[in-house]
């Protein structure tokens, strides 16, 4: 009789735009070249052009310029070019590590998107692109001393890649003291561990990735607490 082989974890590389992902490929390749895991790319569109609004008003752009609201079939365009590139990374993030890899397209909240892809061991990369740059620590969010191996060699594996130090939660903290921390210190990359707490659901995350403005790692996606209400699935 032969064991049934536990499938290959992904790492779930979740983000709202191009620009969002390819800020975080280098903690993307950091995850990779420390956990067994093949990469997914994961591109939620947030569905800007759907929304009513009315006319003359306009959005601020990834270079800080403003521009007018795109119509619908631009909108379609960009996110069929953004769907494409993406592919292209998670392909070269694949190369000469795993020959399993995809990229999907999710619509909707991006911590409720990344978490209902996620399955088993899953790990979440949660890219937005630093406002300070990646200058700063790197925090672990969790009780201190009950962090399993793959947590604490992750939070190493980042913290050596960007010459940072490894910034941990109290066990006393509780969440909103986090945040508060997390508001108004320079972050460069943060770890949480969702089995673990004081942050233990889909709202507690968004919260963070809210306050974080830099990229989250998220371990334990797949065993929090989650809204009754179902979150649109990933589409290919």
């Amino acid at each position: 009789m032969t064991g049934r082989m536990r499938p290959e974890p992904n790492l779930v590389v979740a983000g709202m735009s191009l620009a969002d992902v390819k800020a975080t490929m280098s903690y993307a390749r950091v995850l990779l070249e420390t956990l067994s895991a093949a990469p997914r790319g994961l591109l939620v569109d947030t569905r800007i052009a759907g929304l009513t609004i009315g006319a003359g008003h306009r959005i601020v752009a990834p270079d800080g310029t403003l521009r007018d609201i795109p119509s619908d079939e631009q909108s379609r365009r960009t996110l069929k070019r953004e769907v494409s590139s993406v592919e292209t990374l998670m392909a070269e993030l694949a190369s000469g590590r795993s020959r399993h890899w995809r990229c999907d397209l999710a619509e909707g909240d991006i911590v409720s998107c990344a978490c209902a892809a996620a399955q088993d061991e899953d790990i979440l990369l949660l890219c937005q692109r630093p406002m300070l740059g990646f200058h700063g620590d790197v925090l672990l969010i969790g009780a201190t001393g009950s962090h399993s191996a793959t947590v604490m060699a992750t939070v190493r594996a980042l913290a050596d890649a960007s010459a940072a130090l490894v910034s941990e939660v109290r066990n006393d903290e509780k969440a909103a003291e986090v945040l508060e921390r997390v508001d108004r210190s320079r972050v460069a990359a943060i770890v949480v561990d969702l089995t673990v707490g004081p942050f233990t659901s889909e709202e507690d995350l968004r919260h963070l990735f809210s306050a974080a403005r830099c990229p989250v790692v998220v371990i334990g996606a797949t065993r929090i607490k989650r809204p009754s209400a179902q979150t649109d699935a990933p589409r290919v």
